[in-house]
């Protein structure tokens, strides 16, 4: 399982490094839009695609944050109850993040598999192919969904690298 872990952690973190790419042309693209308005220039579908560019970035990095404990999360409740009690409410919300998570993921790949057989195009000046920009986020959701199935079995089975009290730092917060 452990290596299981180190493989899909790695995988994560490839989707927060493309996040990052991603970030950085998101900056390019808005300093494109400015300069070519400040010189009177069409800055075509810059505004678009900025959008696209945000929105795969923001999907390809939730797998890796769930993974490190970026998300903010309520420990209110699950931090003054005992081990026994602690791991079943962790693991039901686990198992109920999983499903949420592979809900949104498979209509996020349903989303782009109907913009892709219906040929639908953006309202925009440039009429990108919808199924392009989707598919990207689509994959982020997937991975979000395989990060939150894959913290589920590690409660399930393994939960000493997730417990926090005997996590130390062999657990998913140091991938």
């Amino acid at each position: 399982m452990r290596q299981f872990s180190n493989l899909m952690d790695g995988v994560y973190k490839a989707g927060a490094y493309a996040a990052g790419a991603l970030l950085i042309l998101l900056c390019g693209l808005v300093l494109y839009s400015i300069l070519a308005r400040a010189v009177g220039l069409y800055a075509g579908g810059a505004t678009d695609f900025a959008g696209y560019v945000m929105a795969t970035s923001t999907f390809l990095a939730l797998a890796y944050t769930f993974r490190s404990n970026g998300h903010i999360r309520v420990q209110l409740l699950i931090q003054k109850l005992g081990s026994a009690p602690r791991r079943g409410v962790e693991i039901f919300c686990l198992g109920f993040m999983s499903c949420i998570t592979l809900f949104l993921a498979v209509y996020m790949v349903r989303l782009a598999y109907d913009s892709w057989d219906f040929g639908e195009r953006s309202e925009g000046a440039d009429a990108v192919l919808l199924w392009i920009p989707q598919t990207p986020v689509a994959i982020g959701a997937g991975l979000l969904a395989i990060a939150t199935f894959h913290s589920f079995l590690q409660a399930l089975f393994d939960y000493d690298t997730i417990n926090p009290e005997t996590a130390g730092h062999e657990g998913p917060n140091e991938v």
